[in-house]
């Protein structure tokens, strides 16, 4: 896998001195699990077979367990108890298990269930593994980018969240506190030089991440500035948009998007785009149960037309 040593040209974006040192050696002492690694290397190529990621998930007997797990819950009612594999990824789903495979991975290196009081460390996480699920779909039906990028960048959006949550939780508490004085995120984490897309890129610039996915984080909110993959990464600012909408949303986040720019940008009409939020509803309400049987807790799936339709009108 090749690694994004050039730092993009990024906005003004604070990070407190002391996160800023902590991030360093957060680098060199914090790393993804190797087969996380191999899992992002993999899928990132349009060409996987569900042998190559049986070959992956195989070498990892930890996650291969998960998985097999997973198989046999009551959400696929298997009659005969799940014990391979390659069965596992039959019953599951090749595309349902990318994602979650490489969602297990992060959810053991950035553990969110110790979190400041007053925050769902949970939702984190089903918020992520939505704006991966929708990313990869509208590449796949807007041609804007490679679904599988699409789909890491959109696991690995809110890193920069992810990481002051779990290594940072005074800082994050302090975060909380302007947000419950009825602070808006960006004034708060400027405020704070906290930042959580700069902090979320220099730690994927430390572990030497593509290029692609550290764009994906730095400029998750403004994609019109990626130097790079400025399609990508508006891609993943609409799937995250969509996301809040359908309910997989944190609440200390904003809503806002320059719709028209986003579509000129994708090259997708409004009814190109009514279209596939409705299948994007009907998939989400698929993988849910999934997404929460991984995280041991459960959440309904959104209704039935959620909340998608608002950005349309």
């Amino acid at each position: 896998m090749e690694t994004g040593n050039n730092r993009p040209a990024r906005p003004d974006l604070p990070i407190d001195l002391q996160v800023q040192s902590r991030l360093t050696d957060i680098g060199r002492l914090v790393s993804l699990p190797p087969t996380t690694f191999r899992l992002l290397s993999l899928l990132m190529s349009e060409n996987t077979s569900s042998r190559e990621l049986q070959g992956v998930l195989e070498q990892d007997p930890g996650l291969a367990a998960k998985v097999i797990s997973l198989s046999n819950s009551a959400i696929y009612s298997v009659r005969d108890p799940v014990s391979t594999i390659d069965r596992a990824i039959t019953i599951i789903g090749f595309k349902e298990l990318e994602i979650i495979a490489l969602g297990i991975g992060l959810t053991e290196t950035f553990d969110l269930k110790k979190v400041p009081l007053g925050f769902d460390g949970r939702s984190l996480w089903l918020h992520c593994l939505a704006v991966s699920w929708i990313a990869r779909e509208l590449a796949l039906a807007t041609k804007a980018g490679d679904p599988g990028e699409c789909m890491i960048g959109g696991l690995l959006h809110d890193l920069g969240v992810i990481i002051l949550v779990s290594k940072f939780p005074i800082h994050f508490q302090q975060l909380l506190d302007l947000l419950n004085s009825g602070r808006e995120l960006v004034e708060a984490e400027t405020t704070l030089s906290l930042r959580h897309e700069a902090i979320g890129y220099n730690l994927a610039h430390n572990w030497g991440l593509p290029q692609v996915f550290q764009e994906s984080i730095l400029f998750h909110h403004f994609p019109h500035l990626a130097p790079a993959f400025p399609k990508i990464v508006t891609v993943i600012t609409l799937a995250d948009n969509l996301a809040h909408r359908a309910g997989f949303g944190l609440e200390l986040e904003s809503l806002s998007i320059d719709l028209p720019r986003t579509l000129e940008t994708l090259g997708l009409k409004v009814e190109r785009l009514q279209a596939l939020v409705k299948n994007i509803i009907a998939s989400i309400s698929k993988v849910e149960p999934l997404w929460s049987q991984v995280l041991n807790g459960t959440k309904p799936a959104p209704k039935e037309g959620g909340n998608l339709s608002s950005l349309l009108r």
